[in-house]
């Protein structure tokens, strides 16, 4: 695959402690020593210009603006659990970081629920009678719901549940920190169990940049508690093993991310620009915990006294799903870093990159580099507009992390996954900042290869906005479902009003949730006859033992029809839905009298063919 380099000019901020920048809660205090301007001339890569790809606009208008704030930073790296879809009914619950009023007091989680037609009219209040932030969601009881949100450096956690979701009012208790820590900070939350009961929360202790102090020699330590009652009773707040302060010096703010529980395993991933990106793993309900390395850091524990060269590294923004045997599957954003004699830390503004891991696959080397990232399958997203790379360095609206970045991961029942990310267009807001749009792609092989990039927001609804901060729903339909934040520039007003480039005014940020058909993500057949689009997914259940299911998309209408073949060409099957109008289509195929064995299913529209292979056991 041929790649051009483009050497630019961009900016880059020195950081007396990364750990602090990204953990910034209200205090301006960030600790940034200067902002400067570097030029390349040493041989090592600011910006670079990566693979063209084609990016198809596929957005639907099928979305709703669950609710409205000014305040805008919803995460300071990886995005909270923060929509839940209920396969049951078809109910949804959204949540976010939500204030209504300039001065923030009001600030708190929003709350709204769809009831399987329809979304409830956008709240109004936080649901916590306290200032909160950074809430996480998840289901809970029988057929009630859970949040879990922080207050401060020096406070405990709030949790509010609820027995019906939807309706009814909140019961908010609180959940300390462990004994010496002043408070917890940047809560995530799972559930699993009889009717989810069983509450798991990692969260961290509050570092001395946000108020809090060192807790066990670590400058805000990640740490584990759970909860096998509903609430009632908690195990205590665990340091696990391999995440102490003999491998770290503390955690960064948001570098972390459940995945959706399956049975008794849980896991969770974290890492970022100093700290190893890695996975905690439990196969017992949280009893007991292995660590999984994914990439070693370089520099451990690394405080200056040397120049470290500047090295590519994780962003912060991570997220992790469960395949059906219980693998994992690991996404972060790519990112650049360096260090000085004197401990000053440094972040390069202009890289981007999405990568991607699983279990079957060895650790990341820890000098990463783009080239043998995607030659080892290791690369599955960038930016795809080159002419990014011709932008002035002021251009770059700052989140602090990829131009790629808050990866999120699912993988569904037939074991297709599912990527999402927001990234870097060309598309200028009022003072010329370059807006971000979501794009995604998808593997239907197990991660073994990826589609074609596809924009999710790219038609004239959301030309003009800063589309950021996606989280998909962890549960599916025949559709995915994830919410968003919007606005119209490019940036953070938490940012941006503190000197950093981006928005500098407080806007209405809509939290967006959007519906989008999985066969926008399906491979594409051309008919150059007809140019009509065709999508065919992979069979599932694959392997199938008694029916199996293979879905159609179709941009016009066409004569569909379906025949199955075995390995050695026998045709096995042969049916037709005659003529069919275009958008979605399904064949249920019976296979309990197919011998076991390697098939091949080929769909044909209007001339055009996709052919893939299925296994019968």
């Amino acid at each position: 695959m041929k790649r051009v380099l483009c050497f630019v000019t961009a900016t880059f901020l020195t950081f007396s402690m990364v750990a602090q920048v990204k953990s910034h809660l209200n205090s301006p205090n960030w600790g940034v020593k200067s902002a400067q301007t570097m030029v390349q001339g040493d041989g090592t890569l600011i910006g670079q210009q990566n693979p063209n790809a084609t990016v198809s606009p596929k957005a639907t208008l099928d979305d709703a603006v669950t609710m409205i704030s000014v305040y805008d930073l919803q995460t300071n790296s990886s995005v909270e659990n923060r929509l839940y879809y209920y396969p049951g009914d078809g109910n949804m619950g959204a949540i976010a970081t939500m204030a209504h009023q300039n001065t923030f007091t009001d600030r708190g989680t929003g709350y709204n629920h769809y009831d399987g037609s329809a979304w409830d009219p956008q709240p109004s209040a936080r649901i916590e009678t306290v200032r909160t932030g950074w809430p996480s969601y998840a289901p809970y009881g029988a057929n009630g719901e859970i949040v879990v949100a922080h207050q401060s450096g020096t406070t405990p956690l709030i949790i509010s549940t609820r027995e019906t979701k939807g309706t009814g009012s909140w019961t908010q208790t609180e959940l300390y920190p462990p004994a010496g820590a002043s408070g917890m900070l940047w809560p995530r939350m799972i559930t699993n169990g009889p009717d989810h009961m069983n509450i798991h929360i990692i969260c961290m202790t509050a570092p001395t940049g946000n108020g809090g102090v060192v807790w066990n020699d670590l400058d805000g330590a990640l740490v584990y508690n759970r909860s096998l009652d509903g609430g009632t009773n908690w195990d205590g707040w665990q340091l696990l093993d391999g995440m102490t302060s003999a491998e770290y010096l503390g955690f960064a703010a948001d570098s972390y991310s459940w995945a959706e529980p399956l049975g008794d395993t849980l896991c969770f991933t974290t890492g970022d620009n100093w700290l190893d990106q890695f996975i905690m793993k439990s196969t017992d309900n949280g009893d007991i915990w292995t660590k999984i390395m994914i990439w070693p850091c370089p520099f451990p524990m690394w405080a200056g006294g040397d120049t470290t060269g500047a090295f590519f590294c994780p962003d912060g923004t991570c997220s992790v799903a469960l395949d059906n045997s219980g693998n994992a599957y690991v996404v972060f954003g790519l990112q650049r870093a360096s260090g000085d004699e004197a401990g000053l830390k440094y972040w390069y503004p202009f890289t981007d990159g999405v990568v991607y891991w699983n279990e079957d696959m060895p650790a990341l080397p820890e000098m990463m580099n783009w080239d043998s990232l995607y030659a080892n399958g290791n690369l599955i997203g960038w930016v795809t507009d080159p002419l990014v790379w011709e932008k002035p360095a002021d251009s770059l609206a700052y989140y602090f992390n990829s131009m790629t970045s808050h990866p999120n991961l699912i993988i569904d029942d037939a074991g297709d996954i599912f990527c999402i990310w927001d990234q870097v267009t060309t598309l200028p807001d009022i003072y010329n900042y370059m807006l971000r749009h979501l794009y995604g792609t998808a593997s239907f092989d197990g991660g073994v290869t990826w589609q074609e990039i596809i924009g999710l927001t790219d038609d004239f609804l959301y030309t003009w906005s800063e589309c950021v901060f996606p989280y998909v729903a962890k549960m599916s339909s025949t559709d995915l479902f994830l919410i968003m934040q919007d606005d119209e520039e490019a940036g953070l007003e938490f940012y941006g009003s503190q000197g950093f480039q981006g928005q500098v005014s407080i806007t209405q940020n809509n939290q967006t949730v959007l519906t989008r058909d999985k066969a926008l993500f399906y491979p594409i057949g051309v008919d150059e006859a007809t140019n009509d689009n065709l999508r065919v997914s992979q069979n599932y259940p694959n392997p199938a033992r008694e029916t199996t299911t293979i879905n159609v998309y179709m941009s016009q209408p066409g004569n569909l029809a379906l025949e199955i073949c075995s390995l050695t060409g026998q045709k096995i099957l042969e049916t037709s839905k005659g003529r069919t109008g275009p958008g979605p289509n399904e064949f249920i195929i019976d296979v309990s009298y197919f011998k076991p064995g390697i098939y091949f299913y080929t769909v044909q529209v209007n001339g055009h063919s996709i052919t893939k292979k299925m296994i019968v056991e």
